[in-house]
């Protein structure tokens, strides 16, 4: 029997689908992921309710709402110039990532403080997250971020466009082994530590231009597959707090929803 307070969520991504089952309380009941190749043999939840995000584009939505036509309702996310008490100061608002709207939404409902929101996947997004009173009521007021490569992507760009730098795999290097001294001593290292560091001195370089601006420390939550080794490579460098949250994006999905009027 499905649950009709249930609310499907899912974050179609540039390499995987995520997506997770909230009861009415917004407690995640279930969740999972795949890959794109795979999600046509994949048995996604049934719920009446449905809300998404995607950036994997036009293939990718068809697929999903071919997949997901028996559900009820089925709501296609795109940023807005303002939600869930949160304000998009992107020059074209609806332009910003559906993905990093969603994440936005979450972050600031979780921690309504000003925080650096990341997303470590296929593609690294390092948003900056203000606040501001409205109507005597705290926002958030997201006023820009970055765009970089993935660890992944960028150790595969340099195997792909060099002649004779290796392809790094960071299954190579067990956790407790995982390099971040900047004098790296062999090449594999360098490669790996060149890009952990790429990512995390421009999280480190937003969360102190976000401190200039809201006169505030500010918070950085990280979400995504790499979000630990990207915490563990800036721990020791800034004195923010730090947290990892899980399935950022698709809470953010969930608030969405939540707000949209019936």
């Amino acid at each position: 029997m499905i649950n009709i307070d249930n609310i499907l969520t899912i974050d179609a991504g540039n390499s995987r689908v995520k997506w997770g089952v909230f009861d009415a309380t917004g407690t995640m009941q279930e969740s999972g992921a795949c890959l794109h190749a795979e999600l046509s043999t994949t048995n996604l939840p049934r719920t009446h309710k449905v809300i998404i995000s995607n950036v994997a584009g036009i293939e990718m939505h068809e697929k999903l709402k071919h997949i997901l036509s028996g559900n009820a309702t089925i709501q296609w996310i795109r940023a807005q110039s303002t939600a869930c008490n949160v304000i998009n100061r992107y020059a074209t608002p609806e332009n910003l990532g559906s993905d990093r709207w969603a994440a936005l939404i979450a972050a600031w409902h979780i921690k309504q403080t000003p925080c650096v929101v990341v997303n470590a996947g296929t593609a690294v997004t390092i948003d900056a997250l203000s606040s501001q009173q409205v109507n005597n009521q705290p926002c958030g007021e997201f006023i820009g971020g970055l765009i970089l490569p993935g660890l992944n992507l960028m150790r595969q760009s340099l195997g792909i466009a060099t002649a004779q730098l290796p392809k790094i795999d960071a299954s190579v290097f067990a956790a407790p082994e995982i390099p971040r001294e900047i004098f790296a001593k062999n090449t594999a290292e360098a490669i790996f530590t060149g890009t952990l560091h790429a990512i995390s001195g421009a999280i480190e370089h937003m969360a102190h231009e976000l401190n200039l601006q809201s006169k505030q420390v500010p918070r950085i939550v990280i979400s995504g597959g790499d979000a630990k080794v990207i915490k563990d490579a800036i721990a020791a460098a800034v004195t923010n707090p730090i947290a990892i949250v899980d399935n950022l994006v698709l809470q953010g999905l969930y608030l969405l929803e939540k707000s949209t009027p019936v």
